[in-house]
């Protein structure tokens, strides 16, 4: 079965909160692999946080092998990400922003070391609506911070 693929248009991010949110997605992805990495050789980790992490690192490796094929624009202080996405990259955006809701009320509690910025949470939501209603047809819309 063939998945269609689609061009998706991040425009108009400001380009330091577009590199807050690559840094925070890195962050979260090498937290992750550590924890994991730590219970697998017998280190006693949360197991609430050590169950997220089995969910994000590979939903965060599959996206991130495909953000990483995009065609990144910057322009003016701005950056544009023009990604192609297979259709049912909404659910997976959609997954990952659950569990990274998850993840910040795990830190709230001091289980994990990276913490989010607002700003970087408000990113991560665009990016996840913005995906989900251009493969369902619509155009691309300018970031705006809210």
């Amino acid at each position: 079965m063939t998945r269609s693929i689609h061009r998706v248009v991040l425009a108009d991010l400001p380009t330091p909160l577009f590199d807050a949110t690559v840094g925070y997605l890195g962050d979260v992805l090498r937290e992750c692999q550590l924890v994991l990495l730590g219970r697998d050789q017998g280190v006693q980790v949360d197991p609430d946080l050590a169950s997220l992490a089995e969910g994000l690192v590979p939903d965060l490796e599959e996206l991130r092998g495909r953000f990483q094929a995009a065609d990144i624009i910057g322009q003016d202080g701005h950056r544009t990400v023009v990604v192609d996405l297979r259709s049912t990259d909404a659910g997976t955006l959609a997954h990952l922003h659950v569990q990274l809701a998850q993840l910040r009320f795990i830190s709230r509690r001091g289980g994990v070391l990276v913490g989010a910025d607002p700003a970087v949470t408000q990113v991560l939501a665009w990016v996840r609506d913005e995906a989900a209603e251009q493969l369902n047809g619509r155009t691309a819309r300018p970031f705006r911070a809210v």
